[in-house]
């Protein structure tokens, strides 16, 4: 993947740029966070599909 996967560019990858988020999305990320490591890959694997 190639761009900014950011507002702020500070991301270095998809995961990374879920993680900074806060505010409304902070439910979400931290779904994100607990989730078991297949399940992240799955959705990384989507959001590279996009």
């Amino acid at each position: 993947m190639t761009g900014t996967l950011s507002s702020y560019a500070r991301a270095c990858s998809l995961l990374e740029a879920v993680m900074w988020h806060g505010g409304q999305a902070t439910a979400a990320r931290e779904q994100v966070r607990q989730a078991p490591a297949a399940d992240r890959n799955a959705l990384i694997a989507f959001l590279n599909s996009l």
